[in-house]
This record gives structure tokens, sequence and C-alpha cells, in this order.
């Protein structure tokens, strides 16, 4: 059964995958922290500013997860995947000892007419909402 997701993103990020310019979503951590393990084709993803309203969502097309990073495996990622995710050098600098990576191919996505209110008080980048 599909699951319902709410992903947080810094300001402008999410408006780059409601307008398809941004395809694949990357997460990449230093331990398995969501959504790693947790995301899975068909999956409802909602969209989130920082310190905002839930401004629409998307569904999973596909997912991979990827463990025991190295350099040469994140050079791999970021050739691989950079055209279609719009993450910037500093992202992969960044994220440079990260051993975890969870890969999200996106499709349909819909902005919402009035944005959606949605009570989160912790600092947490991704909540699943329902399994």
């Amino acid at each position: 059964m599909a699951r319902r997701h709410l992903a947080v993103f810094l300001k402008g990020v999410a408006e780059k995958i409601l307008l398809g310019d941004k395809k694949i979503e990357i997460r990449l951590s230093q331990s398995k922290i969501l959504p790693y393990g947790a995301v899975a084709k068909d999956d409802e993803i909602f969209l989130k500013n920082s310190g905002g309203k839930i401004i629409g969502r998307v569904y999973v097309d596909n997912c991979l997860y990827y463990d025991k990073i190295n350099h040469q495996l994140l050079e791999k990622l970021k050739n691989q995947y950079q055209q279609f995710a719009g993450m910037d050098e500093k992202f992969w600098s960044n994220h440079r000892q990260a051993h975890f990576a969870t890969i999200i191919f996106l499709k349909n996505p819909h902005k919402f007419l009035t944005p959606v209110a949605y009570k989160k008080r912790d600092r947490r980048p991704w909540v699943v909402m329902e399994g």
C-alpha cells in the first residue's frame, strides 16, 4: 500500500519540482534516517517549504537506495543524476561524508491552489505521515 510523506525543502526547491524542472530528489546522510528505506514506487509526497505551508504534491516513480557510499560512488551519483536533481556544488560538498543515499524519481507534480497549513514543530526534513 502506498504511503504518504511530508518532505520539507529550502525555499524555491519545491517550486522547481512543481514546475517540472527538478525530476529527482536526492537525500544524503551519514546514518539511516528518513527517507532512507521508507519510500516506494507510487508513494505520495507532500511538498512543504521550510517554515511555510504545504504547496503541492508529487508521486514517486521509482526509488533507489545506496549504502556504504565512498567518494567514487558519490561522484558517480553526482554525474548520473545532477542534471535532473538540480543540486549545486555546495550540496555535494556539504554531503561528501555521506554513507547513505536515497534517490527518488518524481512524477505527476501538482501545485495546490491554496497552500495547506500543517502543524509541524520539529526540525525533521522528512516525515512518514501514514504507513
